[in-house]
């Protein structure tokens, strides 16, 4: 059972359509979807439909197979006591009628819902109904070291459910951060397989950037509801230098014939983090002037490839990170729309040999203060480099590669310290290199 629900959005439950007339879509919409599926298969029991298209028989699928039969497009090839163990087949006319299906679209799977009902099931669920305090906060940021002066610029900026500027040097954690910020909202939502607008079918759901929530994590899933959703934890979309405007648009299928949701509509109900954000494909300006009206009015304008616009819900929290200077990046006015900025710097010496020791910990690696006093003097300090929070993890994982090698236990030594920093950080010199052109 569910233990996080703190939130009234934590228990929303889709409620299971009881009948066609209390359906969000229309009889046509299933029709097509029960023929594509026929095609497919030829031959199918009625529980089999149902479940495929992931609607109720009685009183929704089954009038429907009853009208199907009547016209001719299927037939009962093998009948039990009850309708719903009926096998059904597709006759050749139902077959002509899926082929005009087809042209619209090849989606076979779960029953769309409708553009109206998919905005009133992310208001229910809205980041903006949660509130997490600062003890929630800690509690989600167990295991990760940061100055308490962070959390208290995060929990802010969290509670605001806008967006968030994370900048400052390499690997400090700003990704971790991220997706701590959504494990402190807690709880699951329910998203649709896919979503119908104007005759258009947009899948949302993808097992990619989804985690689905089991029957015996909440008990929601044990009873009744609409079975045209998915039960997952909150989302965290990560996109770094592979963003470009086409990725913020529907994504259109010629040979599928219907369309993928973009990064932004995937991740409502949760947050996107634009990873190392001025070195993607497009212009840091151009993104943000992308956004403005998402970013204050919380809905975004997609585009049909015919030309008409739909509007869709913007209820996400948005965080950029980047290492560069955010003044390279973008001018005052669009750093004002931005609500939140938080450095992330370099960590101490005391916050880095937490760090060290937590993944010591982790990894069942040998830790000792004089360990890490001893790495930071010879191979930090001597050079001028600066202590970054991703360095203990990789050194001690550098460490491990050569304990399996060597088929020795984990330890940790002068020696072992001296030829990890060695493989991990990059010496150029200018006379080795003299030659290259």
């Amino acid at each position: 059972m569910a233990t996080d629900l703190f939130a009234n959005a934590s228990l929303f439950t889709p409620a299971e359509p009881e009948s066609l007339a209390k359906l969000d879509i229309s009889e046509t919409v299933i029709e097509g979807l029960i023929l594509r599926l026929m095609y497919m298969n030829s031959r199918m029991v009625a529980h089999e439909i149902a479940a495929e298209i992931a609607l109720p028989f009685y009183n929704v699928v089954e009038p429907i197979l009853n009208d199907l039969k009547n016209n001719r497009l299927i037939e009962i090839t093998h009948g039990e006591m009850a309708s719903i163990s009926y096998t059904y087949s597709i006759s050749e006319a139902g077959r002509q009628r899926a082929l005009q299906y087809f042209e619209q679209t090849t989606y076979v799977g779960p029953a769309p819902i409708s553009v109206s009902a998919y905005t009133q099931i992310i208001a229910e669920q809205s980041l903006r109904q949660i509130t997490v305090h600062a003890d929630r906060l800690h509690e989600a940021f167990r295991g990760l070291v940061f100055d308490d002066k962070i959390l208290d610029q995060v929990g802010p900026a969290v509670n605001s459910g806008r967006s968030i500027f994370l900048y400052g040097p390499p690997g400090n954690g700003k990704t971790s951060i991220c997706e701590r910020i959504v494990k402190s909202f807690g709880g699951s939502i329910f998203i649709p397989y896919a979503v119908e607008v104007k005759g258009s079918i947009i899948r949302v759901f993808d097992e990619y950037n989804r985690r689905q929530v089991g029957p015996d994590a909440d008990m929601r899933l044990q009873g009744k509801y609409d079975r045209r959703f998915r039960l997952v934890e909150r989302p965290v979309i990560i996109v770094g230098g592979e963003l470009n405007m086409d990725s913020l648009d529907l994504i259109w299928n010629e040979e599928s014939r219907f369309y993928e949701a973009p990064i932004q509509m995937k991740a409502n109900g949760g947050a996107l983090m634009i990873d190392d954000f001025g070195r993607q494909r497009i212009d840091p300006k151009t993104l943000l002037n992308r956004w403005i009206v998402p970013l204050e009015k919380q809905v975004d304008f997609l585009t049909l490839h015919t030309g008409t616009k739909i509007e869709i819900p913007f209820d996400e929290l948005i965080v950029f990170s980047t290492n560069l200077n955010p003044r390279d990046l973008v001018d005052d006015a669009f750093l004002r729309r931005i609500r939140y900025k938080i450095p992330i710097n370099d960590p101490t010496h005391e916050n880095y040999r937490a760090i060290w020791r937590i993944v010591s910990e982790a990894r069942s690696v040998p830790y000792a203060d004089e360990i890490v006093d001893y790495f930071i003097e010879k191979h930090m300090r001597t050079f001028g480099r600066p202590l970054r929070g991703c360095q203990p993890r990789d050194i001690i994982e550098n460490i491990l590669d050569v304990c399996r090698y060597r088929q020795i236990e984990p330890t940790v030594t002068a020696e072992m310290l001296d030829d990890a920093a060695e493989a991990y950080f990059v010496k150029f010199d200018d006379k080795n290199y003299s030659s290259i052109r």
